[in-house]
């Protein structure tokens, strides 16, 4: 491939980021690149490939992200802050964030494709298995982590899409206090 598979997944999530969804065709991708869309087939097979490439590696960025969180709570430095911190890394920066907008198309299309629906299952089970992690360093007595993970994330990806839909940098400020007052009893 002329361009590395990074670059390609770069400007397919900095296309997604700028213009939406719907404007990014494997034509207006490799017009970016400098290169036919019959060469980005070749390599990613369909433009839902491409896609489901991109978030897979979107969300390898943010497990890197996440990692000095969970090295310190395997390290036994669980704490409130962390759990917080890890809730910033998972809510969308704002209504233009490019993964969260991967995120919202893979659930549409999900029911009915069973490799989208694959995808959605182990890219979640990461951000579900990190999570556990830090809520038992901090809670040491928890006894229903993955309950809590579960009711979690399910508040962060509802106001994730409110987000996304324009709600902005104060409603994620919110959040991340709502998170706070959800955790603040179970200490």
């Amino acid at each position: 491939m002329d361009r590395p598979r990074e670059q390609v997944l770069e400007a397919a999530l900095a296309m997604i980021g700028e213009q939406g969804l719907g404007k990014v065709t494997m034509a207006s991708l490799a017009a970016r690149l400098g290169t036919s869309g019959g060469h980005l087939l070749y390599y990613f097979g369909t433009r839902d490939g491409l896609l489901l490439e991109t978030l897979r590696w979107s969300e390898q960025q943010y497990a890197v992200q996440r990692a000095p969180l969970v090295e310190q709570a395997v390290a036994g430095e669980g704490s409130l802050a962390a759990v917080l911190s890890f809730a910033e890394v998972y809510l969308p920066l704002d209504d233009r964030d490019p993964r969260w907008l991967l995120w919202l198309e893979l659930w549409a299309r999900a029911p009915y494709d069973p490799e989208l629906a694959s995808a959605q299952r182990e890219l979640d089970e990461g951000w579900h298995r990190d999570l556990v992690v830090l809520l038992r360093a901090w809670l040491t007595g928890i006894t229903d982590a993955d309950a809590v993970s579960e009711r979690l994330r399910a508040m962060w990806d509802g106001f994730a899409i409110s987000i996304v839909n324009g709600g902005g940098t104060t409603l994620r400020d919110a959040v991340v206090e709502h998170t706070r007052a959800t955790l603040q009893p179970l200490a």
